[in-house]
């Protein structure tokens, strides 16, 4: 059995490594964007880990104040802290390493992980183009178009025609 750290361990991990404020708001509502995923899936039929999906959602921006990648070092620092688990669903929640394989969320805790992230503007829940627009102007990046085609293709599988918002 796979060691998954509780809610408050995560929030704890978070003020230990110093995240701001704002980062913690747009977590928490990954996290409860991710919850309602799970419900969705569960009404299908679907058995999700839960514990898992809340833990990647609330640090899976661990590090992201970070100079360097911070995908990798949420990675490596979550996993340096004994839970190999969620490090995996950190290291598949981000665009940045779009077309390795290995960054491809597999699992349904990670496409759940992933696809909340970019449903959430900060703390304000939005559509994925809404999303991508702001990420195309906040970081520069024109040619997102792979990134939305790959994140409505986890959509649909998610939700199918569902929606949530």
């Amino acid at each position: 059995m796979t060691k998954i750290p509780t809610k408050s361990e995560c929030l704890k991990i978070l003020k230990d490594n110093n995240v701001p404020d704002n980062i913690i708001a747009h977590v928490n509502a990954v996290c409860d964007f991710s919850i309602k995923v799970c419900d969705l899936l569960e009404k299908k039929g679907i058995n999700v880990n839960l514990d898992l999906v809340i833990a990647g959602a609330l640090l899976h921006d661990v590090k992201k104040i970070t100079k360097g990648d911070h995908i990798t070092e949420g990675y490596e620092l979550v996993k340096s802290l004994g839970f190999l688990e969620v490090a995996e669903v950190i290291r598949k929640h981000g665009l940045q390493h779009l077309g390795d394989g290995s960054y491809e969320p597999k699992t349904w805790e990670e496409k759940i992980v992933f696809y909340a992230d970019k449903k959430c503007n900060g703390n304000k829940v939005v559509s994925v183009n809404e999303r991508f627009e702001y990420a195309k102007h906040r970081y520069n990046h024109y040619d997102i178009e792979k990134e939305i085609e790959f994140t409505k293709k986890i959509e649909k599988e998610l939700l199918g025609n569902e929606r949530i918002d």
